[in-house]
């Protein structure tokens, strides 16, 4: 058994009902657990308990031993003078603080069957530790569920925004920029757009967005993909002498072309491809955080978003390679995750950070609005029964598996709670 498991018995009042003693014999009665501390101290605050009828309010601290008090130093430490109450499973020792006195203690009873309950749960094989357990799940206790567990995941992305903001002054222009790019990389090229972003400062954009050569000439060269050609059509040429001039200009250093991956993309995924729509987005303030922050629906969004590219791109994949001749917009699964992992993100973040709390709104129903997404991890939800029905439970299931289910934390999981405290 562990503390954590423990201190949810605690916290949650699932140890054996009974009548408690102290291990010095005193009557017991736990009016109230307190408070979880997440800082350094005693484990709960403000606690409220019964030793022989006297009130106690004060501090409670839990060991799986006795003995672990002195192994953690708390015998030296005032903040644990005021610990009414040591809860352990071992009675191998006697607490006493830095005034010598000694806190009541209290033998926790666990049951065998809410023990076990735990032990299932903590080293079950299963994709989910509760998946035998999905299918008595309600439907409105996994809807509430996943509404507080999707604005957890905002509230994480928060804070890859915040270390923007502070790299960049809090130019929130310059991090959506940065954002933008990187969720074009559709995650196997997001690195290197994330480089290219920081490598290519934001006013250089806006000082060159009129022009859609200089644009494209910018994100190609900046990508790599304009050093060392073999061959030049004449597009590239032009591309190649423009950055030529941009470079020395602003003094630009571009990323090495090797860091981009094309196998197994699909050609209309290329890394160069997305660099163009990238450059289309940008040109004339097509998209701005200001369009972002002010559309109204998710058709406007999607449509600030949907631009075609420049004739040459429409029979090339890559520079000076030619092809069939497609159109090459971006594809609605594309615009959806631009709008998921982008859009989203930055006007809710926008909205906590200026107090505006419609923004905030706007963003959490823009994902009840869209579909729900498509890929291996919501497939395997699926395949557990789980079957979300729009894009914030599918972000919130994402997020429930990778920062809860992959760490075993079901004590801190609102099914893991259901599944330890039910019959």
């Amino acid at each position: 058994m562990s503390e954590d498991f423990m201190h949810y018995l605690w916290q949650f009042r699932l140890y054996q009902p009974g009548l408690y003693t102290t291990t010095q014999g005193e009557s017991l009665e736990i009016i109230h657990p307190g408070i979880p501390n997440t800082d350094s101290g005693p484990d709960f605050f403000n606690a409220k308990i019964k030793i022989d009828g006297t009130l106690w309010a004060g501090n409670v601290e839990l060991h799986l031993k006795a003995s672990d008090w002195f192994r953690h130093h708390h015998e030296t430490d005032k903040a644990y003078n005021n610990v009414i109450l040591h809860v352990i499973l071992e009675n191998d020792d006697t607490a006493t603080t830095t005034s010598g006195l000694t806190p009541p203690a209290w033998l926790m009873p666990v049951e065998e069957t809410m023990r076990n309950k735990y032990l299932q749960l903590y080293f079950s094989p299963d994709w989910v530790a509760c998946a035998p357990h999905l299918k008595n799940l309600s439907t409105f206790n996994l809807s509430l569920w996943l509404e507080r567990i999707l604005v957890e995941k905002l509230e994480h992305k928060m804070k890859r925004i915040d270390a923007l903001l502070h790299s960049t002054q809090n130019n929130w222009d310059e991090v959506f920029f940065t954002l933008l790019c990187r969720n074009f990389g559709f995650g196997i090229n997001g690195d290197p757009f994330e480089r290219l972003a920081r490598n290519t400062p934001w006013t250089i954009i806006q000082k060159n967005r009129d022009d859609i050569i200089r644009l494209e000439s910018l994100f190609l060269g900046q990508a790599g993909f304009l050093s060392n050609l073999v061959e030049e059509d004449e597009y590239t040429a032009i591309l190649a002498r423009e950055y030529k001039v941009l470079a020395a200009k602003y003094h630009l250093r571009a990323i090495e072309s090797h860091h981009w991956k094309f196998m197994r993309l699909r050609p209309s995924n290329f890394p160069t491809i997305r660099l163009m729509q990238l450059a289309a987005l940008f040109h004339k303030e097509t998209l701005t955080l200001d369009k972002v922050l002010t559309a109204e629906t998710i058709e406007e969004l999607t449509a600030i978003i949907e631009v075609p590219l420049s004739g040459y791109w429409q029979n090339h994949y890559r520079p000076n390679v030619s092809s069939k001749n497609t159109i090459k917009n971006l594809g609605k699964s594309s615009r959806q995750l631009i709008i998921i992992n982008t859009l989203v993100p930055i006007i809710f973040a926008y909205g906590r950070y200026h107090d505006q709390q419609p923004l905030c709104q706007k963003a959490l129903q823009w994902l009840y609005l869209l579909p729900p997404e498509q890929n291996s991890l919501i497939n395997q939800w699926q395949k557990q029964g789980i079957h979300p029905i729009n894009a914030a439970q599918t972000q919130a299931l994402v997020h429930l598996k990778r920062a809860y289910c992959q760490h075993k934390k079901c004590l801190h999981c609102k099914i893991g709670h259901i599944v330890l405290s039910t019959g």
